[in-house]
This record gives C-alpha cells, structure tokens and sequence, in this order.
C-alpha cells in the first residue's frame, strides 16, 4: 500500500507495517477516550469510530479489557524510557537511604496510578483476574528488579543471593500494595508513597 508523506512523498508500506501502524491509531485513540470518557462509558464501537475503522478491525489488537492493558502499558513504557531506566543516584553531600532511592525509580509508575485512578483501578482488577499479562509483570519486572539490586548493592548490599532475593521481595511488595492502592475508593495518593515508603524501609538493608 501507497501512502504520501508530510513532504508528500510516496511511501510503500507491507502489510505488517501497515498492521502495525492501524494497531498504534487504534490504541492512541483508545486511550484518549478512556481518559475523556471513561472506561465503561467508552464502547470498541466509539473507539473503532474515532479511528476510522471496524469493529472488526479495532477487536483484532484487542477486547476492551486488552486495549485498556496495552493502553497502561504505552504509558508505563514511556515513563520508564523517559527516565533512561536509571537509578536514582543520591547528590554530592546528600545523604538518601536506600528506601528513597528505591521510591525515586518507582515515582514516574506511582505518578501514572494517582493522575488516573479510575483507570488505574480498572487496569489492576483486569491484571488481577489473571486473564491478561502486562509488562509491569513480565519485561518491566526484570529491569525493575535488576535496577533495585543495583541500588542496594550501592547501599552496602554484598551477598549475592541474599541482595537478589531483597530485590526481588521489594519489587512483590511494590506491585501487591500498588494494587491493594487502586483496589480501594477512598485511597489517597499520599497513602500510595507513604506506604511503599515504609515497606521499602522495612525490607532494605541500611548503611551503618
């Protein structure tokens, strides 16, 4: 398929391509009507709608329950890139434990839950339900696991197996209070840090 470029330009597409890009129209689009609209007022039709294409169409990337999943996804992504996936390094002279440098890297996610909590929550009962798989448990859970290690072994971390399993037990912590977070109507977004902040300073080592 032909189309024409911002310099108007012929440019070929395949059909993976072309797949790829209506995939990308349909998710953006998505996720402008779950912010305007909200979750269980937007139907695939209004998104199929707005994206110029079928029903169809926009069922092939995914159910409702999917494209909002691959919606959450786009922006943790971003928020993780956006940050270059690194660590939070403490200034010259300035004195941060390890459970603030460990909050620092989880800030731009915790910023994600509580500018959209609506959406947060429907996303968390959806991964939940064990029917659909995110990157906040899979891809993202590793780089998020390694980037931990690395700040607790800066911290004075020096058993291999033992800074592994810190690691690994800050990251479960994360994950199940953010969603306990999102689970609850009344939550504050002050609650969200202040607890995650208690649970990292409970499980991390300290300097002596």
């Amino acid at each position: 398929m032909n189309l024409f470029s911002e310099r108007g330009e012929v440019v070929s597409l395949t059909r993976e391509e072309l797949r790829q890009a209506t995939q990308v129209r349909v998710l953006n689009e998505a996720g402008q009507l779950f912010q305007q609209r909200g979750f269980a007022a937007t139907t695939i039709r209004d998104v199929a709608e707005a994206s110029g294409v079928s029903v169809g169409t926009v069922m092939a990337t995914g159910d409702k329950n999917s494209l909002l999943v691959q919606v959450f996804d786009a922006f943790i992504g971003a928020e993780h890139l956006w940050r270059d996936g690194a660590a939070m390094r403490p200034h010259s002279g300035e004195l941060v434990g390890c459970a603030e440098r460990i909050l620092g890297l989880v800030q731009p996610f915790l910023a994600l839950f509580t500018t959209r909590p609506d959406l947060a929550r429907t996303y968390a009962s959806i991964l939940v339900s064990g029917q659909h798989t995110s990157i906040l448990l899979t891809d993202l859970a590793a780089r998020l696991v390694d980037e931990i290690q690395a700040v607790i072994e800066d911290e004075g971390g020096e058993d291999v197996e033992a800074v592994s399993a810190t690691a690994t037990a800050v990251y479960f912590a994360y994950v199940g209070i953010l969603f306990t977070w999102a689970a609850r109507a009344d939550a504050e977004p002050s609650e969200l840090s202040d607890t995650l902040r208690s649970a990292f300073t409970a499980i991390c080592p300290t300097k002596d």
